[in-house]
């Protein structure tokens, strides 16, 4: 019996004093490198909760091609969108659900949009697990930034550079052209989606319904991700469950894509160069809906005319 209390004992300690160290490793890991994980694009994601209550009408979602893809600073610009991308590394949809949630605790957005190469990334159940530490101990959120602590190279050298609140963007002119040899052929075959993603995407969109916002699948252009067998079952999906879809990939006259220079890593990501043609028609498609209106002269949202302008000076100076 003393054993048994005494075994009890330890476990409880030891458990104890991890969530302690988590917690102070944590907070000194913020505090030492705060320049490097404000570059990285988790911390960016959950930076939506500091945006002011009520200001955010579209929410974007999704993986890197999410936040390479769309300018929010040019929507707002072109049009008087407030706009904010939500987009994380190779992220799955028990994350894209995660960040669904937590963006509508403060902001209430007429549209939100998926992009689609999310939907084909498969997990298990145990993310949830891993998910909900991410969420405690932002240490286990900066994991990808541990080679980078002593490093002296500057987030230049990845291709990205930093700008303070370009809600959710990532800023590169890097230019690697891509193979276009077997981009997009026709084919009549269907990427298999994970039963488990299916799921969630029938849950966003009755989230979005119950909160009054409308839900977009969006494919932004990539050689490397996208192709006519993934198009073939988005374009299904999005048919059985009633939900819009725009695959840009095959917009061509619409969005010319240079796949010589709007590219910064040989079609995977678009560049500033592509991602500035994806805008363009995302920013007139989304005011055409009827659901939007322009804010600029809202008095409450000066900050974003202060945001936009500070974006426009750093492009003109790597362009």
């Amino acid at each position: 019996m003393r054993d048994t209390i005494k075994r009890s004992l330890l476990c409880v300690a030891f458990v104890t004093g991890l969530i302690l160290i988590l917690f102070v490793l944590s907070i000194v890991f913020m505090m030492g490198n705060r320049s490097k994980t404000e570059l990285n694009p988790v911390i960016t994601a959950n930076k939506i909760s500091e945006e002011p209550a009520g200001t955010i009408d579209v929410l974007i979602l999704g993986d890197s091609e999410s936040y390479c893809s769309i300018i929010p600073l040019k929507m707002w610009e072109d049009h008087g969108i407030t706009s904010y991308c939500c987009g994380t590394p190779a992220q799955k949809l028990s994350n894209t659900d995660q960040l669904l949630r937590k963006a509508f605790e403060n902001q209430s957005p007429k549209i939100v949009i998926l992009e689609t190469n999310a939907i084909f990334r498969e997990f298990n159940p145990y993310n949830k697990v891993l998910q909900k530490a991410d969420t405690t101990f932002s240490i286990f959120n900066h994991h990808n930034l541990w080679k980078k602590l002593f490093s002296k190279k500057s987030e230049a050298s990845s291709g990205y550079i930093y700008i303070d609140n370009a809600k959710g963007y990532r800023f590169t002119t890097t230019i690697a052209a891509a193979d276009t040899s077997d981009y997009m052929k026709e084919t009549n075959a269907l990427t298999v989606v994970p039963a488990r993603n299916r799921e969630y995407i029938e849950s966003f969109k009755l989230f979005c319904q119950e909160k009054g916002a409308k839900l977009i699948l969006v494919s932004t252009p990539s050689t490397v991700n996208w192709n006519m067998s993934r198009h073939n079952a988005v374009s299904k999906l999005s048919e059985e469950l009633d939900i819009e879809y725009i695959d840009m990939n095959l917009m061509t006259d619409e969005i010319p894509i240079d796949w010589k220079k709007d590219t910064r890593d040989n079609g995977d990501h678009l560049n500033y160069f592509g991602a500035q043609k994806v805008t363009s028609y995302l920013g007139q498609y989304l005011s055409g809906t009827g659901l939007l209106k322009s804010r600029k002269n809202d008095t409450d949202l000066k900050q974003w005319h202060i945001h936009n302008e500070n974006f426009r000076n750093i492009v003109s100076e790597h362009c």
